[in-house]
């Protein structure tokens, strides 16, 4: 047999019925196509079957690699299930098979260190041999320097390493082979001229710095041979992104995803539990609360009085009122509106500064009181930043004022720098993230989950991020964040300290005193080992095991919460994330900054596998935010944009309880909440942290109400919608009918009487004698017939349009998708994927939701956004308010004049580029909707106009605009 032609798994087959999101990623991923497949799906998916049968469908041999030996059995077993004989799979490297399994262990690195060094080394000596040095000669010299002077060595090879780290996957097998070990480099060799072609890698998130080099040598070595190699990723989750260089690395060997299985739909298949995210909200504790408030004054006294100096007045003076050109003077309207139409975020928050450090200032009164909201944390950084960039930095004079705004910002956790000021962990993020507050939250969590109807089936675990946090953020007396602080709190609480807690961290294990003893002896049943109790006073034991790793103690303690013996297990996301398998657990208390899309999912993933024990398990994931109360003026986005990153990467059902499978906070928190939690963070003090506890525990439901709304086991459509959420604003309405039927009617009536009016004077000239009085009776009548009429069909538009509110916005919608399609951003747009129809519990909110493909829904939605967003810089204004009347320049006027103020709209950026697409966008909508008009905004009109536009209403959903749905 041809290994380079051979199709040995081309007879595999699968007799079983396949789940459907399974059976939708075969028919989505034609066979023999270019390049890898990368495919998401959550643990319990088949994503071990899945990997198989895409390998089975392309025919060739075929090497799987995983990261664990219990892994690789998994994929032999399945694989067995599958191959007509049984030799055909192989987890033996000496023996390869139509399918070898084998460990990314087995194909290791060489050395303890990076395998970029070696590289970088290689590397170096290339760049000396180049220069005109022998090859020896420059690896003598690298050695020398090494030892002479060992910091310019380490400085070279991590330059070196990490240029090598951002395209090693580009670089030849040759120069990869350098750093693999002999047996690594053997092994390949056999895998390729056995004929292998396709590549499954499980677990592939692991694929970074070493493994990923050597799958990289793997996938050249078989270019070489003459054919390309088949790359199949299967991961439950992707690797952050925030590591840049890891992340382009990984992206270069599989590229985007191509398919990613939603956990919803695992779990309406009955693969994994089914679950709810919750979030409680607290407050920080007095202590903490008195150290915020010394800040937030401490921050705000610094910033005011550097910008309360006469040259940061003259610096706002001159962002507001930027000089003119060549045209004149101008007003200083016109100059305000210059300067917003520049730069509009800066211009803002340049306004609101000199309100709040020059009330009195003659600029403050010309400013749109619409635009002068309140002054955050945020406006005076960024003021300060760009006054110290333009007026202290340029100026040599003003270099002991730039030294002292620097010192005093680092103070604060904040760097100045050329670039700007760069935010660190400034105390007050510390404060939130580790608040003692959090750990008294986990107690009142686990509280209310024991008092539910299945609190006796409650196995809790609370995930913190470190064993104990270095910094106590300058609070003497308090004890350090982390997993120790936690246990301690919980193990003298009477409600959790029933649940017998333990603590198990890589180098603790604490368990109340009065459970030592039995917990010791329960653990060395389980081990086989001895386990002492440590000597000591208080209400906490540590229990000692020598000679156990840390893995089989997890899996001990992961036993004692099957039995019961334990309910509460504390610990850090280093121990208990990916990897930790207990199906017991069925409540996860969150403590941890962790926001990224692996970390998330990693942590969720504990709570979800099935349990046999309770087949009608349901689990509980807990978010707990810390907020900083209404009444303070300091503003912290650190929690809230962790929240809602966060919850941006998970699937749950709606917490307005109408069985909506959604993305982002519409899972967590319901709209009346989330309402409510815009207004504590917009220090609304109508609005307490208390409030928005007392409204979620409300709406707190039942696990087995949870149950039931997942609908399990019934048909579902494996799709996904983009949405955007808007208001209906009653001041600045899309169609302003009531007005435009008004001046339509008197328009009408115009035209209708010179109408009737003239065809009488025409009878008249002809000999028809007609007597004044009833030439004038006739003249009128007509008028009133024609204004009639008018007011008639705007009366049924009005109708119509109160009857169905959301379907203006459908419209508006579709002539947003047309107009994309038509300038050649998307593909072809079917009308029936879009849809809007309006909160089932608040009718002036409207949810318009975008089907079709993943990428033109998404550019929809963008633009869709765009357009109901605040108007910022827009080039074009769309006028839509006039929506029936005939395109009169004199009857715009006169609704203006029966209604003052206008209806504009920005043209979204997408559709902007172009006049052309604009003007098609205007057809668009004037077919669709109703009358409009297109303002391209230049000159003194085109600033008044977008002054107009800035004053109205934000259309947007305040509490979540954009959200996904999926089913």
């Amino acid at each position: 047999m041809d290994p380079v032609t051979a199709t040995p798994l081309s007879t595999w087959r699968f007799p079983g019925t396949l789940r459907t999101y399974q059976a939708e990623v075969l028919e989505r991923l034609a066979p023999g196509g270019a390049g890898p497949l990368h495919i998401v799906a959550p643990p319990g998916s088949g994503k071990t079957l899945l990997g198989l049968l895409l390998a089975a469908r392309e025919g060739h041999r075929t090497l799987v690699l995983s990261p664990t030996v219990t892994i690789r059995q998994q994929w032999v077993r399945t694989a067995g299930a599958l191959a007509p004989q049984a030799a055909a799979v192989s987890h033996d490297p000496a023996r390869i098979g139509d399918l070898t399994a084998l460990t990314y262990q087995l194909l290791s690195v060489t050395g303890d260190g990076s395998p970029f060094d070696d590289l970088a080394r290689s590397v170096w000596v290339e760049e000396l041999t180049a220069s005109g040095r022998m090859e020896a000669d420059a690896a003598t010299w690298l050695a020398e320097l090494a030892i002479d002077n060992p910091g310019r060595y380490r400085s070279g090879i991590r330059t070196r390493s990490r240029r090598l780290r951002s395209h090693f996957a580009r670089r030849r097998p040759a120069d990869l082979a350098r750093v693999l070990h002999p047996n690594a480099l053997a092994l390949i060799d056999r895998l390729v001229a056995a004929g292998v072609r396709t590549v499954v890698l499980d677990e592939c998130h692991h694929l970074l710095d070493h493994w990923a080099i050597v799958v990289a040598y793997l996938a050249g070595r078989i270019r070489e041979s003459g054919v390309e190699p088949l790359l199949i990723g299967l991961t439950a989750t992707l690797p952050s992104p925030d590591d840049e260089t890891e992340f382009e690395n990984y992206s270069q060997l599989l590229g985007e995803v191509d398919y990613e299985v939603p956990t919803p739909a695992v779990v309406k298949e009955g693969h994994l539990a089914p679950y709810r995210d919750h979030v409680m909200f607290t407050e920080p504790t007095p202590a903490e609360a008195g150290f915020i408030r010394r800040h937030e004054a401490l921050l705000h006294e610094m910033i005011t009085r550097v910008l309360s100096t006469p040259d940061a007045v003259s610096y706002l003076e001159h962002q507001l009122q930027p000089a003119e050109d060549s045209d004149g003077e101008g007003t200083p309207l016109t100059r305000l509106d210059r300067a917003f139409s520049a730069d509009f975020p800066l211009t803002r928050s340049c306004a609101v500064v000199l309100r709040e450090v020059a009330p009195q200032h003659p600029l403050v009164a010309a400013i749109p009181p619409v635009l002068l909201e309140r002054c955050t944390t945020d406006d005076l950084l960024t003021v300060l930043s760009r006054f110290a960039q333009v007026r202290l930095l340029s100026d040599p004079a003003a270099a002991r004022q730039w030294e002292y705004v620097r010192r005093s910002l680092a103070d604060f956790g904040y760097s100045l720098t050329d670039r700007g000021i760069r935010r660190g962990r400034n105390p007050v993020e510390s404060t939130l993230a580790f608040s003692a507050a959090k750990d008294h939250a986990a107690v009142e969590i686990l509280r209310r989950e024991l008092d539910g109807d299945d609190g006796d089936r409650v196995r809790a675990v609370v995930v913190t991020d470190f064993v104990e946090h270095g910094n106590n953020r300058g609070l003497s007396g308090d004890a350090p964040a982390g997993a120790l602080r936690t246990f301690d709190l919980l193990a003298v609480d009477d409600a959790t300290a029933a649940l017998r807690p333990v603590l198990l961290t890589s180098g603790h294990l604490r368990v109340r005193a009065d459970d030592a003893v039995d917990l010791a002896r329960a653990l060395a049943e389980l081990i086989g080992e001895h386990v002492e109790v440590a000597a000591g006073i208080g209400p906490v034991r540590d229990l000692e095991v020598r000679g156990v790793g840390s893995g089989r103690l997890v899996g001990a303690v992961s036993e004692l919460i099957r039995r019961g013996d334990v309910r509460l297990l504390v610990g850090t996301r280093g121990l208990l994330g990916e990897g930790w398998d207990c199906p017991a657990v069925n409540t996860l208390i969150d403590l941890t900054t962790v926001a990224t899309s692996s970390g998330t999912q990693q942590l969720r993933g504990r709570t979800l596998r099935l349990d046999p024990d309770w087949p009608e398990k349901v689990a509980h994931n807990w978010s707990v935010v810390c907020l900083i109360p209404s009444d303070v003026d300091l503003d912290d986005s650190s929690e809230p944009a962790r929240l809602r990153r966060r919850h941006s990467h998970l699937w749950g059902l709606s917490a307005d309880g109408d069985g909506r499978i959604v993305s982002g906070l519409g899972h967590a928190l319901p709209t009346a909440v989330a309402e409510a939690w815009e207004r504590v963070l917009d220090k609304d003090t109508s609005t307490s942290i208390g409030d928005l506890d007392a409204l979620l525990r409300e709406q707190w439901p039942t696990r087995s109400s949870t149950r039931s709304e997942w609908r399990i086991g019934e048909r579902y459509e494996p799709r996904e919608r983009e949405v955007v959420a808007v208001r209906r604003a009653p001041r600045a309405p899309l169609l302003r009918t009531a007005q435009a039927a008004g001046a339509g009617a008197v328009g009408s009536f115009v035209a209708g009487t010179a109408g009737v009016g003239g065809l009488v004077g025409v009878l008249i000239a002809s000999g028809v004698d007609v007597a004044p009085l009833l030439w004038a009776a006739l003249a009128l009548g007509g008028g009133a017939a024609a204004a009639a009429v008018s007011s008639l069909r705007m009366l049924a538009r009005l109708l119509r349009d109160r009857r169905r509110p959301a379907g203006i916005y459908r419209a508006a919608a579709i002539a947003v998708a047309r107009t994309l399609h038509d300038a050649g951003r998307i593909g072809p747009v079917d009308d029936a994927m879009i849809v809007a129809r309006p909160d089932d519990a608040d009718s002036t909110r409207i949810r318009i939701e975008l089907g079709g493909s993943a990428h033109d829904a998404r550019v929809i939605a963008d633009a869709v956004e765009e357009l109901f967003a605040p108007v910022r810089t827009p080039r074009f204004l769309l006028r839509i308010d006039a929506a029936g009347l005939p395109r009169l320049r004199l009857l715009e006027r006169l609704a203006d004049r029966l209604s003052p103020g206008r209806t504009l709209l920005a043209a979204p950026r997408l559709i902007a580029r172009r006049r052309g697409d604009a003007e098609r966008f205007r057809e668009h909508w004037q077919a669709l909707i109703g009358t409009c008009t297109l303002h391209e905004l230049t000159g003194v009109q085109g600033l008044a106009l977008l002054r107009i536009a800035r004053s109205a209403d934000d259309r947007l959903d305040a509490a979540e605009p954009r959200a996904r749905v999926w089913g």
